[in-house]
This record gives C-alpha cells, structure tokens and sequence, in this order.
C-alpha cells in the first residue's frame, strides 16, 4: 500500500492543483510546486520505509538474500553501468531496488496483490465519476484534444493521470489482480467498471492488453493446470517474439500512430551502443532535441525492450529477463490456482503491451511503478521462497507432510 502511494501522490496531486484545460503534453505550463513536493516526499519515504524494516526484522528474523539480490538486480546493473561510464549515478536508480527489498522484507503474500486490484477499480470509479461530474478534472485539455483518436467520439478520459494512455496502462496491469478477489459480488463489478474506463480512455495497447488479460485468466480456469501450463508457455513465447520483432522490423513512419518513426529513431541511436545503452537519463536529458525532431510523445521509446536497450543496453536487459524468468517461475509454482492463473495472466497482458509501450522502468518510482513492478518482485520472492507449513503440517526430509487425517484428505484433493 505504501508503495502504491508513493506512485499515485504525485498524479492525484497533480489532479487536484492543475488546471487540465491549459495541459500540453511535455510541457509544464505553470509551476508545481506541490506536485514537486509529492514527488519529493515520495522518493524519500521509500527508502527510509525500506531500510528501517530491513534493519529491525533482521533483528529478529532472516530475509531471503537471493530474493533481494533478484530484486535490486536490475538497478545494481543500471547504476554500474552509468558510474563505469561516467555518467550520474542518481538516488533515484536504487527505488525500485529498495522496494523490492521491502516487499521481500516484510514477506508480502501473493494474495496481497488483490489490492492493485481493488485500487484499479477505486482509479476507475473515480474517473467515472469525473467524467459525469467534473470533466474538466479527468479529461485530456478539457477534452479538446485528440478528438480523433477516440472509439467511442466522447472526450479521452485521463482520470487522474496526465495522458489517457497512462490511465489506460494503470488500468489493464491493475485488472488480472482483481480477479484475486474471491467474493464474486465485488470482483466483477470491479472489472466492469475498468473495461468502462479503458473504453474512454481509447488507449488501444491497453485494450490489447485488456483482451489478453481476460483470455488467459478464461484459459486458467477452463484448462486442466498442466495443459494451462503448456498454453501459458506458448503465449509467453508469442508475446515475446512480438515485443522483439514489431518494433524491429517496421519501415513506415506513420504506423502504429507514428511510433514508427520512434522506433526507427531509436533503433538508428543504438548504433555502437548496443551492449551499455545510451544512459538512464538519455530520453530526460535530451527530450528537447527528440520532441523538436519526433514529437511529445518521444519521451521512450514507445516499446519494452526498445527503451530498456536505449537506457541500459544489453547488459540491462539481461537483469530485467532475470527478474521477469523468476515472476515467471513464482507464478507457476503458486500452490493456490487462483494466484497461479493471475500471475500468468499479469505477466502475459505485461509483454502485451510491452509491443507498443514502455513498461519496466528501473531508473526511478513513477506513477506506474507499483503496478508493474511490485508483482514482479512479490512473484519472484515466491519463487525462491520455500513453502511455509501449515499449522496441521510438518516438514520431513524437506517435504510437507500432512499431521491429521483432516489435512491429508484436503492435501489430495484436487485444485479448483
């Protein structure tokens, strides 16, 4: 929840204190000084939360030392990467890091996760009601920009977030955890009133990424686990080679709403720089040069591996597929199919719109961070995690053996 927090303070801030008539994507068209101090606030309450409880529960406990390795991988990379280069080493490069420590720390439970659920409809309900209310608060320039891009013809709902495609995003990473969500009576309302927002919001990849979410999870409830299993392997291979081959194989600048012209950019940038990147702060520090060349929309670089290649080359990447082959492998050993079916879908609707997003950023906590990363690292502790007992249960020769005849027969019962 603290982490959510910190990615949310900064875009409801913004909401409550900006004027969205006057909004103008990549500019800042007046100054901000509580969003700033939101911003700031953030950033330094992650680490400070993180080491405290690092400090007091090792006081008392042990903490899972591969898990926290896995976890900081990605960020441990980045800033040896910028310092062997010279470049800054900022603060910011060791948040992600510090809150996966956190979340292994306090020993976060896959079933917690229903809560990016329950705050992906909480988003959602809110920017519906803005929509009927007060528009002027959840809309894009008050709604008088990108008329054309609608599906539906109404103004692009935005919600509390900036652009309709950053609320689309928030929306379709928050949707497979509602479905952690038991009571039938909350979970599908839920999801109604996410598929209505996503609809406004007219964000295409999260439409695309909505409808892969919502396959894999009818998938994981039909099909035997193993077969689930097989299939789930197959769309995570698909989806992958997607992510790869879209933005790598395009020549025409005008498609998919000109990020052609984004990628054949960035693919031309990564010349000689292929194995370290062009540095974690290339598209902040030059964003003027690439919205005068591109255009606003040029801040990544509109494709999961694209932009991780562009901020930290191959040797980044290299440390993010460690981390998502470990979410991997938490969310197929889940003992429960609820959770086990959730982490599949979470991570196959993530590669989906991985093909024309930016997705895992590990240069900083933005308003995004939560949901994208912190399922990642909860699976990934679950990964390297062995088992805990239940009460009924004990451990011998490393297995988990039932103690009641009670618990055996539920042991051997088949998972629904």
């Amino acid at each position: 929840m603290l982490l959510l927090l910190a990615s949310l303070a900064e875009p409801v801030v913004e909401t409550l204190t900006t004027d969205r008539s006057h909004y103008v994507e990549g500019a800042i068209t007046a100054p901000r000084p509580l969003v700033e101090a939101a911003t700031a606030l953030s950033n330094a309450v992650i680490p400070v939360v993180a080491l405290s409880a690092l400090l007091l529960v090792l006081l008392w406990s042990k903490v899972n030392g591969t898990a926290l390795v896995i976890c900081a991988l990605p960020s441990l990379t980045m800033a040896a990467n910028e310092f062997v280069h010279g470049r800054t080493v900022g603060p910011s490069l060791f948040l992600p890091a510090l809150a996966g420590g956190l979340l292994v720390t306090l020993r976060v439970k896959l079933s917690d996760l229903v809560v990016l659920g329950h705050a992906g409809g909480l988003v959602a309900s809110l920017s519906l009601w803005g929509f009927a209310f007060e528009p002027s608060m959840v809309l894009m320039s008050a709604g008088l920009a990108h008329a054309d891009k609608s599906l539906t013809g109404a103004p692009l709902l935005a919600g509390i977030f900036s652009h309709s495609n950053t609320l689309g995003l928030f929306l379709v990473v928050s949707l497979p955890f509602v479905f952690l969500e038991r009571r039938f009576w909350i979970r599908w309302p839920i999801v109604v009133v996410i598929a209505v927002a996503l609809v406004l919001s007219s964000a295409r990849t999260a439409l695309f990424g909505a409808g892969v979410v919502l396959v894999a999870v009818a998938l994981g409830w039909l099909l035997p686990r193993i077969a689930f299993r097989v299939v789930a392997v197959a769309g995570l291979l698909v989806l992958s080679a997607l992510v790869v081959h879209t933005p790598f194989s395009e020549h025409d600048p005008a498609a998919y709403t000109f990020r052609g012209e984004i990628w054949i950019f960035n693919i031309a940038q990564l010349s000689g720089h292929m194995l370290f990147g062009r540095g974690a702060w290339y598209y902040s520090d030059n964003y003027g040069v690439l919205k005068e060349a591109l255009s606003s929309a040029a801040s990544h670089a509109h494709n999961g591996l694209l932009t991780t290649l562009m901020v930290g080359g191959l040797v980044t990447l290299g440390a993010v597929l460690v981390v998502i082959f470990f979410a991997w492998r938490g969310a197929d050993r889940a003992p429960a199919r609820r959770e086990m079916i959730v982490g599949v879908a979470s991570l196959t609707g993530l590669l989906a719109v991985s093909i024309t997003e930016t997705t895992l950023r590990f240069a900083g906590w933005g308003p995004l961070s939560a949901s994208l990363l912190v399922p990642l690292f909860v699976y990934v502790a679950a990964a390297v995690t062995p088992p805990t007992p239940l009460p009924a249960e004990r451990l011998i020769d490393g297995a988990v053996v039932p103690l009641t005849r009670r618990s055996a027969r539920a042991s051997a019962a088949p998972t629904r």
